[in-house]
């Protein structure tokens, strides 16, 4: 698919979030309590141990974390992750809807998945993939362009 924009995702993202950083130091935040419920600003990205695997809950148009602890209840959480390791994420609760999951690259092609579409309340689906370059969302394809998407940063 050609892009129009030569801006990147991953660009937005960085100039997104310097904007957001500058305002915050500024004084210019409304405030929150930083624990990542929607409440204020998330504390993300949320460092995930190679080996664990990742939970998610969809909503009707937004991934939730279940499992590690550490997201659980966040709604799309930005994912720290360790280059050449592998992980897995599940999507193991349905609130709603008909969904699938993947892993997408930036210029939104997936590098894994997407899973077949399911529906129901214990969907069961997941993909496995190797943290790398190539790897900067996990994605439900039918509803990427509604914000059911998550960022992947490496470390």
């Amino acid at each position: 698919m050609a892009r129009d924009n030569p801006v990147s995702r991953r660009t937005a993202l960085k100039v997104t979030g310097a904007a957001a950083t500058t305002a915050l130091l500024a004084g210019c935040s409304s405030g929150g309590n930083g624990n990542g419920n929607g409440n204020g600003d998330s504390e993300g990205p949320y460092t995930i141990e190679s080996g664990t695997t990742i939970e998610l809950k969809s909503l009707a148009q937004s991934w939730e974390g279940v499992a590690p602890s550490k997201i659980e209840g966040v709604e799309n959480p930005d994912l720290s992750l360790t280059e050449g390791e592998t992980y897995t994420i599940e999507w193991v609760e349905n609130e709603q809807g008909e969904h699938n999951l993947a892993v997408y690259d930036d210029s939104e092609s997936a590098v894994e998945g997407p899973t077949e579409k399911a529906s129901g309340d214990e969907p069961g689906l997941s993909v496995e993939f190797e943290a790398s370059s190539d790897t900067v969302e996990y994605v439900c394809v039918p509803h990427y362009t509604a914000g059911m998407a998550g960022n992947i940063e490496l470390e």
